[in-house]
């Protein structure tokens, strides 16, 4: 039977090439899965941990905790040097809660966003790809990222130097907006490779490196919005919290458990967003796959392609 080798991929509706953006409707379900639930109280005991940590830590050692009475008061470093040195505190904070706690949430937080990954792809996950994924995300990914945040950052000190004031809030909130942004890239850029390496090489090194790093550099504007977006959300939610806090003050005991809780419920959300983008992540790199094999067919050779 003679083969006929294709010579185009746009007029198949599964190989033609998508944004990221249309795979965040796919992305939505899948969130309270085993690995959804892992993600979630990961990013618990990452972020609220240490905050319940400290204060336990702080009610043991100095045998008190005066933070319903005084919640939302400024702490200089004078104090914090005061506290540690005649507070009472006779251990060090390295063997307090606090960073075991965020060790072992962040420990979940990482393997369980691997899990998710790899069961949905049906790959096995395995530390191998996980780890040298992250290496050959410093590799292509750390320069280029860095360098676009830290000209955009310096760009935005100047233009928040010139004395206006509507772009002086522009500068002071979107500079840090784009160094958490560029942590959420370099993520995205580890979720390609480390999915890349446990597919298996199939076209060499340098193809996996290129075809990683053209995932993320091939829709600028989508990922750098899907970025900036969930950056900005996932700092907004916490800060409204402590707004309220602010506030409303921490004079009685139900309202450090109301503020409490409320840190809990917009945790949670927070890690939901971040396994919705991770879902999606997963759903564009299977599409794009699936659309670069298709190419490199079509580069075969008539001949070879006849011998296949």
């Amino acid at each position: 039977m003679e083969s006929t080798r294709p010579t185009t991929i746009h007029t198949e509706e599964d190989l033609s090439p998508r944004a990221p953006w249309t795979f965040l409707s796919a992305a939505l379900p899948g969130g309270f899965t085993r690995w959804g639930w892992g993600l979630i109280a990961g990013w618990l005991l990452t972020l609220l941990g240490p905050a319940l940590g400290w204060a336990g830590h702080l009610r043991r050692a100095a045998g008190w905790s005066a933070l319903p009475s005084h919640w939302g008061e400024q702490i200089s470093a004078r104090d914090i040097w005061e506290l540690m040195e005649n507070g009472g505190l006779k251990y060090r904070l390295t063997n307090s809660p606090t960073v075991h706690l965020m060790g072992l949430g962040l420990v979940i937080v990482l393997w369980c966003g691997w899990r998710m990954q790899a069961e949905h792809v049906g790959v096995k996950a395995r530390l191998g790809p996980w780890l040298l994924g992250a290496l050959d995300t410093l590799l292509i990914g750390l320069l280029p990222l860095g360098l676009v945040v830290f000209i955009t950052s310096w760009v935005l000190g100047r233009i928040g130097g010139i004395g206006i004031d509507g772009l002086g809030w522009a500068a002071f909130i979107g500079r840090p907006l784009f160094w958490m942004a560029l942590i959420a890239a370099l993520n995205l850029q580890w979720w390609f490779c480390r999915l890349g390496r446990a597919a298996g090489l199939k076209r060499g090194y340098r193809t996996h490196l290129k075809d990683s790093f053209l995932r993320l550099w091939s829709h600028p504007v989508q990922w750098t919005l899907l970025n900036l977006g969930g950056a900005a959300l996932r700092a907004l939610l916490p800060s409204l919290v402590l707004l309220l806090a602010w506030r409303m003050g921490g004079s009685t005991s139900f309202r450090v458990w109301l503020f409490l809780l409320l840190l809990l419920l917009v945790t949670a959300i927070n890690a939901w967003l971040m396994g919705w983008l991770l879902r999606a992540v997963t759903h564009f790199w299977i599409q794009d796959v699936l659309v670069r094999d298709a190419r490199a067919a079509l580069e075969v050779p008539p001949s070879e392609f006849e011998a296949l």
